[in-house]
């Protein structure tokens, strides 16, 4: 190791005054290696920088010699580091441990792999921007310019959090600030099979800094057939999962839904009566409307320029009066998320609504069913009676950018299983009017609005450029949610303010008495620090006599768009038959309950074979067993036998009568799972129900009442 002296980056200074360092980790890499050195001296600058090359115990005498010959020819202004090998991201760490050792006034360190090469102007410029950011910037991260094989990575846009979760938006070739590295930001020397920068910046990320973007620094990205066969046969699912349990706050379901909301909207709703899109994550917290030209300039930006987040993924269309309606009665969340479910099995969704007025209370109940499931061939654009209508943005950008002009055929997706989802919405709601059919004919409208815009030179000439959009395009949960958590999307269910938790009751919507017991568990746990939401699993129509104990009401029928498999002999556990969800059916329920701190199951068996992987998610899970009053229902012993067969995913069993708490005693219940909620005590209680621990004792203190 040469020790620090004088050296010239801009005129004359000493270690004092080095302000940043480029660390060079090299193995195996002695012919490109002398490229990457040369430029890396080369840079003009108007501080004094160093560069720090670490030989990571490569076996090629040559290697070696390459980094004596550079550091005897530049003393003072290139240091060699010669190590053990252990890995890429040792040799990191120990030119960052050298760095600031031996440089008191260190502003930053860039890194540079030993194939790369950068320009001149590169280490100013992302200097200078780290400078000018708030303490909030932890590192600064260039375009990059691929050479070797042609490609061009655009890496412009808002830095997205919710991004980099993932995907890698900052390359290796991007700058840490010393308030990043003096937050205790090292590369994790346990990662060997590559994306170990990915997880450097995610540790900035959970320490509360983020990225920026400088454009025009010139870093230049070796793009080898040997990197592409690599990158290829690279197995991602376990380096992901690597690093989510390095950082398991960060990917965390609510965490995950809180940066989806922060960077952007899920949900683009066209009110054409009044000229505008409205743009929701969750209903609840906050709107965005846009005029109709502002929304097709977005939309049309999306697939060429990054920019994550920007345009909404999913494009629904409905009356104002509609969409007031149902947010008035607090099931305007529910609908989106009936309707984003149904897109993920059918091209294009379409909802005829049939809405009247009554004093009071209240119904509602959906149906649906498949169109074109063995249809292949693209099929048009529809002009009938629906109210409501939603599609994937994507979809409708792929019509306009196909068939700017002609009769728009709209191409079905062969990933889903049918065309068209056609939905049936009956309401029956205080000062419910009927609302117009002119979904359908809006949806038209709004593609030839795109369509007009698409054809102009300004717009469509930017699909020539020729970079890598591999960032651009719309947002949609899937990008995220299917690589973190092997879900196609969550319930946009946002985290209330304060220290309240959400807590979801899962009863069947044809189980009135159910219901009326969720209401009163519902104010039980309002009372005790939660917000206490209704999602009624499964089919019929569900009274809305008791929503008012709800902050909301998710009605998830059962099935939606496909119809339901028979029952056969397999589905049965000791002889209670049990009914399974299909494979995409699971998956939406998972997601709809996924964003609960809780979720407790009223006298419902369709949802304990979902507990098992909300337990996993870190959900907690409740199940209330007692005897259900519906014909069709099973019997009591059944129930209990059902919810034994996933007992082990369940926290805590609350019985509601005695002949319960004995049934769950006969069939090996856990002692220390039972629970006796307090408000469904009977007067002449069994003695020893009556002693059973109180629900109560299983919730943590209570937070402020709403």
């Amino acid at each position: 190791m040469h020790s620090v002296g004088t050296h010239t980056a801009s005129g004359s200074c000493d270690a004092e005054n080095v302000r940043a360092a480029i660390v060079v980790p090299t193995h195996k890499h002695s012919g490109l290696l002398v490229e990457t050195l040369s430029t890396a001296l080369a840079q003009d600058t108007d501080f004094a920088y160093a560069v720090v090359v670490v030989n990571d115990g490569c076996p090629f005498p040559e290697t070696e010699r390459v980094c004596r010959e550079f550091a005897a020819a530049h003393p003072g202004r290139l240091f060699h580091l010669r190590k053990r090998n252990a890995g890429l991201s040792a040799a990191r760490n120990s030119g960052i441990a050298f760095a600031l050792d031996a440089f008191p006034a260190l502003e930053a360190v860039y890194f540079l792999d030993s194939d790369n090469r950068i320009r001149p102007h590169l280490l100013q410029r992302m200097l200078d921007a780290l400078r000018v950011a708030g303490p909030e910037v932890g590192w600064a991260y260039p375009d990059v310019d691929k050479f070797g094989f042609f490609e061009f990575c655009d890496m412009s846009g808002a830095y997205s959090p919710l991004e980099h979760l993932f995907r890698n938006v900052s390359e290796a070739g991007s700058m840490a600030s010393r308030r990043l590295l003096d937050s205790g930001a090292r590369f994790d020397e346990a990662m060997r099979q590559g994306s170990e920068d990915w997880e450097f910046w995610l540790q900035g990320l959970e320490r509360g800094f983020h990225g920026v973007h400088v454009p025009g620094t010139g870093f230049g990205y070796r793009r080898r057939g040997e990197s592409m066969l690599t990158e290829s046969e690279r197995d991602y699912r376990p380096i992901l999962t690597h690093i989510q349990k390095r950082h398991p706050a960060l990917f965390a379901v609510r965490a995950v839904l809180r940066a989806e909301a922060a960077v952007g909207r899920r949900y683009a709703v066209h009110l054409p009566d009044r000229a505008i899109v409205r743009c929701v994550t969750d209903p609840e917290a906050g709107e965005e409307d846009l005029p109709l030209a502002d929304f097709v300039r977005r939309a049309l930006r999306a697939p060429e320029r990054p920019g994550y987040g920007e345009c909404p993924g999913l494009l629904a269309v409905m009356d104002s009066s509609l969409y007031d309606l149902l947010k008035r009665h607090r099931l305007l969340r529910g609908t989106l998320w009936l309707l984003e479910r149904a897109a993920a099995q059918a091209t294009l969704v379409r909802a005829a609504v049939t809405a009247r007025a009554v004093e009071s209370g209240g119904v509602l109940s959906w149906s649906g069913t498949p169109v074109g499931l063995q249809a292949d061939t693209p099929f048009p654009l529809p002009d009938g009676g629906a109210a409501m209508a939603m599609l994937p943005t994507a979809a409708l950008l792929d019509l306009v950018r196909r068939q700017p002009v002609g009769v728009p055929l709209l191409e079905r997706d062969p990933r889903k299983p049918c065309a068209e989802a056609r939905l049936s919405l009956t309401l029956a709601l205080p000062g419910a009017v009927q609302p117009p059919p002119g979904a359908d004919s809006a949806l038209s409208a709004l593609r030839e609005a795109m369509a007009a815009a698409w054809s102009r030179p300004a717009n469509g000439g930017w699909a020539a450029a020729p970079i890598d959009r591999y960032r651009a395009g719309v947002a949609t949960p899937e990008d995220v949610y299917e690589t973190v958590h092997r879900l196609p999307s969550v319930l946009p269910l946002l985290p209330p303010a304060g220290n309240r938790r959400l807590a979801a009751l899962v009863a069947d919507p044809a189980d009135a008495g159910a219901l009326e017991t969720a209401a009163r568990l519902a104010r039980w746990l309002v009372g005790r620090g939660y917000d206490a939401h209704l999602v009624a699993l499964g089919g019929g129509t569900l009274s809305l006599t008791a929503a008012a104990a709800f902050a909301s009401v998710i009605p998830h029928p059962l099935p939606l768009v496909m119809p339901e498999r028979p029952l056969t002999h397999r589905d049965a556990y000791l002889g209670t038959p049990l009914r399974p969800l299909d494979a995409v059916e699971e998956d939406r329920a998972v997601g709809t309950l996924a964003v609960f701190d809780l979720v407790v199951t009223v006298r419902h068996g369709a949802a304990h074979p979902l507990m098992g992987r909300l337990r996993a998610l870190g959900v907690t899970g409740w199940a209330l067993l007692g005897a259900s009053a519906v014909p069709d229902a099973p019997s009591l012993a059944d129930a209990v036998n059902g919810c034994a067969a996933f007992e082990h995913a369940y926290q805590t069993i609350v019985t509601l009568d005695a002949r319960t708490f004995r049934l769950c005693q006969a069939l090996g219940f856990p002692p220390d799972k039972l629970r006796r909620w307090e408000d469904a005590a009977e007067p002449d209680a069994d003695p020893e129900w009556a002693a059973c621990a109180p629900l109560s004792s299983c919730l943590p203190e209570p937070t402020a009442a709403a």
